[in-house]
């Protein structure tokens, strides 16, 4: 049977990666000259209040080539489907193809060109595939085919924790800050892209909803809202988007740290893709 291997970025639910038999190998966070394995060595609510707390920014880190390997060498299987985060966005997809090249077997490294349950759903549908008895080829492609239809969606609260990290200079920062915007970003093809300027929370989620809705045009969706630290607005959202799209698989999850390290708390946004 084919095994399936994905990156913690991929944000699949513990019990979900449990019932599906995917290996996933944590990505990594630092605070100072402390490390973390994203997913495993801290809980995501002590991480974000850690994250508000510290002036010093909480950095991230691919896993080694060696991390891959050792997840491929436990799956105890010899065809592997491995997925990652975007290319464009981590260098977990080289190491990945590294640790194949040294690998006792054949590796296909898939790149989700996504993130969190957007490159979750590639995980989750290769390993269905592979439950199916499919070959490594076909696995492969049904994880590309995925990867292709997967969109995201997300807002985040403050301009704050982007600073920090990187993704947008101070004065940005400090401008959305001033006029109280709320993006709405699109994530696809391994890039990102401002999809609304809302000025308030609510029109944001709003937003999120129309957006989506409108992407799903009637057709069945895999749909899963994602959150960091506000549980309460993904499982509104949820239902919201029930009552306007026809939901055939539905998932209300908490984003990863190593994702949330870069947005803060308060993050919300919808991951999906329509068969």
């Amino acid at each position: 049977m084919v095994a399936v291997v994905a990156d913690s970025a991929a944000n699949v639910p513990p019990d979900l990666a449990g019932e599906l038999g995917i290996e996933l190998v944590p990505l990594y966070l630092k605070f100072g000259d402390t490390e973390y394995r994203d997913g495993v060595d801290m809980a995501p609510r002590d991480f974000y209040r850690r994250l508000v707390r510290d002036e010093e920014p909480a950095s991230t880190a691919t896993p080694s080539p060696a991390d891959f390997l050792e997840a491929y060498e436990r799956t105890g299987e010899r065809e592997i489907v491995c997925v990652t985060i975007a290319s464009t966005m981590s260098g977990s997809h080289q190491q990945a193809r590294v640790a194949a090249g040294r690998f006792d077997g054949q590796v296909e490294v898939v790149d989700s060109t996504n993130a969190s349950m957007a490159e979750g759903f590639v995980a989750a549908e290769a390993a269905r595939a592979a439950a199916a008895g499919g070959s490594l080829a076909g696995v492969a492609a049904r994880a590309r085919h995925v990867a292709s239809k997967a969109r995201l969606f997300a807002t985040v609260d403050t301009f704050e924790f982007l600073r920090r990290s990187g993704r947008v200079t101070k004065l940005q920062a400090y401008a959305a800050t001033v006029l109280d915007i709320k993006p709405v970003f699109a994530f696809r093809d391994g890039e990102a892209a401002p999809a609304g300027r809302p000025r308030t929370r609510r029109r944001a989620l709003d937003l999120l909803v129309e957006r989506t809705v409108a992407e799903t045009d009637g057709r069945s969706v895999h749909l899963a809202v994602i959150h960091a630290d506000a549980e309460a607005e993904a499982n509104d959202l949820a239902e919201r988007l029930a009552g306007r799209a026809h939901v055939v698989e539905r998932i209300v999850t908490e984003v990863t740290p190593v994702i949330g390290a870069h947005t803060g708390p308060r993050l919300v946004g919808t991951a999906f893709f329509c068969d």
